[in-house]
């Protein structure tokens, strides 16, 4: 799973959640990890009967540290369990959904879904989720000078809030003028959509979670993606040389570069339907 966080300072919350925050980060400075995120989402699967969206939502925020003070990315884990929820259905139909969870337990969330949702219809996910890819839309985001790596196959993309949008700007302009309309250039605009409804001082986060190490096991890694013992995996590259060989029209450049990201991950996606 990889992640699309933003993180937001604290002026950007109402004053009354903002005070709320505060408090929050005095107990909490350093924020919780990802594993922690996991492990409470894992506890949820396997409780009797499993939770498909938790009882109340908890003030708990993923934390940066900046020159401007802390900027917040709130986990929102009813909401991301709802918008999760309604993914599971669209692929799997009802039917696979109760697979996971028994009939009266997805009523139950479906009915404070629609409470929750006309009290709050604006609300929006600061984090969006992939399972075994990063989309192609995520990585018009950033520049390979991004990325923060380290030996434990950890890999995240840092950029400024104003730099993601120019980017997805410039991609969706460069998209519409070679293809007109189509599920990349609608899947762009959207993402650009979601971006303009922070603050634009945020900072937008790649993590990988764990698709690093699925790159490295499936040997979807290339010797110029290691460097002693820490890999950088380039699909921002490949995807920002992309969009610069479509703007000049070189068609031979642009599929040279897609094919170089489709083959890394289609190793990766692979897995997906292994058994």
């Amino acid at each position: 799973m990889a992640y699309l966080r933003v993180y937001e300072p604290l002026a950007a919350f109402p004053a009354g959640e903002r005070r709320e925050w505060e408090a929050w980060l005095a107990r909490n400075p350093a924020g919780p990890t990802l594993a922690d995120e996991q492990s409470r989402s894992l506890r949820a699967l396997v409780a009797v009967p499993p939770i498909a969206v938790p009882e109340g939502e908890e003030r708990v925020a993923y934390v940066l540290h900046g020159d401007a003070g802390p900027l917040l990315c709130p986990w929102q884990s009813r909401l991301r369990s709802w918008l999760a929820l309604t993914e599971l259905r669209a692929v799997h139909g009802e039917g696979g959904v109760r697979l996971f969870w028994p009939q009266r337990v997805l009523d139950r969330a479906d009915r404070e879904y629609d409470r929750w949702w006309a009290e709050d219809p604006e609300a929006l996910p600061h984090i969006l989720t992939s399972s075994w890819q990063i989309p192609i839309r995520w990585l018009v985001l950033f520049r390979q000078e991004d990325g923060i790596a380290d030996e434990d196959l950890s890999l995240y993309f840092r950029t400024p809030m104003s730099e993601a949008r120019k980017r997805c700007a410039r991609a969706l302009r460069a998209l519409k003028r070679a293809l007109g309309d189509g599920p990349l250039v609608e899947a762009v605009q959207t993402l650009g959509m979601w971006l303009e409804e922070f603050h634009p001082l945020s900072t937008v986060e790649l993590d990988y979670g764990g698709l690093m190490g699925l790159l490295v096991a499936q040997g979807a890694v290339g010797s110029d993606e290691r460097q002693g013992g820490v890999v950088m995996d380039c699909s921002v590259r490949y995807v920002a040389e992309g969009l610069a060989a479509l703007a000049q029209g070189n068609d031979a450049a642009v599929t040279s570069a897609y094919l170089r990201y489709r083959v890394k991950w289609d190793a990766v996606r692979l897995l997906a339907r292994a058994n």
